[in-house]
């Protein structure tokens, strides 16, 4: 084995990992082209979003950044995926209706939170889970986390995440 190869699963193996639920691979690779992006488009979310609490700087201001967010301008994600902003808008618009994410806007840059983080993800070490606040929508997310694992919310089966 050269070692080129064995450098490259080194790095491989001590890169992290994230879990990720089947339907959105199963949508990634499928062949509807909508389903397509939103798994994209989701899957990059939630591989960019932070594990911990910490402080994000862009354009020279300072964001505090939750377990599960992330912080970027929809240029950006536009930019990647050769979309134009409205487009963008449509897709997170989408994911919001499937109780997935939720955006909020801050001095020009989105602030997206991953909604059941903790349960796709794995749970945090109980500090992390005690560290600030980040809105009234996460609280309620940690709080329903512990006490139900599944992936529903008021009654309705979040399609984007259930097992074919």
């Amino acid at each position: 084995m050269s070692i080129f190869k064995l450098k490259y699963l080194d790095s491989l193996l001590e890169s992290g990992y994230i879990r990720v639920p089947r339907k959105v691979l199963n949508d990634l690779y499928g062949f509807n082209a909508l389903e397509q992006l939103l798994a994209n488009v989701y899957l990059f979310l939630f591989s960019r979003s932070y594990f911990a609490t910490g402080t994000v700087i862009r354009d020279n201001k300072q964001f505090t950044c939750h377990r599960g967010e992330v912080i970027c301008s929809q240029e950006e994600i536009a930019a990647i995926f050769g979309l134009s902003v409205w487009k963008v808008r449509d897709v997170l618009n989408r994911l919001k209706e499937r109780y997935l994410i939720e955006v909020e806007n801050k001095m020009g840059v989105s602030h997206i939170g991953i909604l059941y983080y903790d349960s796709i993800a794995g749970k945090p070490r109980q500090e992390d889970a005690m560290e600030g606040e980040s809105g009234k929508k996460r609280q309620k997310e940690r709080e329903t986390e512990a006490s139900n694992t599944t992936f529903s919310l008021k009654g309705h089966i979040l399609d984007f995440m259930s097992n074919d």
